[in-house]
């Protein structure tokens, strides 16, 4: 079930899938991957996340050029916040393009898109208030 946290409404997957197909499966409930975009909603995804191995976050940097990019189109600059590991994200280092919590819980790392990870998805309040998701 989804659960409510500050406006929107998020969901934990323990299935691993690729990044693109957490996405869909995001889009199959009108939602998309969750956007952590400060300090109460990282810790909410966080202790949500139940910490294995990670899971997919909606941030991305899809086009290989190092700017980091919301699900929603917005930049992570325009946020104000993040949470990355030390010494992430480090695009030298192969891994690359897209973000998902760290094992440690709370702070992002950069990892292949390709890679299997559980995930977390965001729907809009009234999507969850008004529906039995």
């Amino acid at each position: 079930d989804y659960v409510h946290f500050n406006g929107y409404c998020y969901k934990s997957f323990m299935d691993p899938k690729t990044r693109d197909e957490a996405k869909q499966t995001c889009a199959e409930d009108g939602g998309i991957l969750a956007m952590p975009k400060d300090n109460a909603t990282n810790a909410f995804l966080a202790n949500l996340a139940e910490v294995v191995w990670g899971r997919w976050l909606g941030l991305a940097d899809t086009n290989g050029d190092a700017q980091w990019v919301f699900e929603d189109g917005q930049p992570l600059t325009s946020s104000d916040y993040s949470s990355w590991l030390p010494g992430e994200p480090a695009p030298e280092d192969g891994q690359g393009g897209c973000v998902g919590f760290w094992e440690d819980g709370s702070s992002w790392d950069e990892k292949d898109c390709s890679g299997l990870r559980g995930f977390i998805c965001q729907i809009n309040e009234g999507m969850c208030l008004d529906n039995s998701f």
